[in-house]
């Protein structure tokens, strides 16, 4: 029984007992994957401010996968007579399949690197991350990326991350925006796969290159 003297109210449809602190708790089951917004806060400002400053022998270095890559047709703008525009091939069949480009981003020497992988599993990821501890030998990294589930926040790629002394700077949730690399694939797509139609993964790449 609800007593009158307590915080429940009655429903106005079927009359029954609705207390306060069942609703608050369905609200909050509601959310279960929510970051608080003091905590999403303070990813936003030591993201931000690895990007303003680099630390000394450091390196800031944004991580994002760009796929899948298929064999098609891309639009784009090019010069073509009056009434008659450029027609493009019908792609019903690809059998090639796709390709992932695992890609590094220096947000400090403005450089953008990768690796093309038919998949983005953790055997693909661990593979490109090792090549970056290569490429920086002696500094010490600061990797931004998102989580993305069963591959960056898995436990064995953890550990290998601990191995490789690269600790990651995740990015907050629904806010893969504020990783720079996802501002680069904007500009590398427009400029080179824009307006294309490659037959071979061999030659896109060799294009993106």
């Amino acid at each position: 029984m609800v007593g009158s003297g307590s915080c429940c109210r009655r429903s106005p449809t079927n009359g029954s007992a609705v207390c306060c602190a069942a609703r608050d708790s369905v609200r909050s089951a509601s959310a279960p994957g929510k970051r608080p917004p003091t905590r999403t806060l303070t990813e936003k400002n030591r993201i931000r401010a690895l990007y303003r400053r680099c630390p000394p022998h450091r390196a800031v270095v944004c991580f994002d996968e760009w796929g899948p890559l298929e064999l098609k047709p891309l639009g784009g703008r090019a010069w073509a007579r009056q009434k008659r525009p450029q027609r493009v091939r019908a792609t019903y069949r690809r059998l090639p399949g796709t390709e992932q480009f695992l890609a590094f981003y220096d947000v400090h020497a403005n450089c953008l690197n990768g690796v093309f992988r038919r998949r983005k599993r953790i055997h693909e990821v661990a593979e490109a991350f090792r090549r970056l501890r290569r490429c920086y030998p002696r500094r010490r990294l600061f990797v931004v990326l998102d989580n993305l589930h069963n591959v960056h926040d898995h436990p064995r790629f953890l550990t290998l991350l601990r191995h490789l002394r690269i600790p990651p700077v995740w990015t907050p949730t629904e806010a893969s925006w504020i990783n720079l690399i996802e501002a680069q694939f904007g500009v590398l797509k427009r400029f080179t796969l824009a307006h294309t139609d490659d037959p071979t993964h061999a030659s896109r790449r060799r294009r993106i290159y």
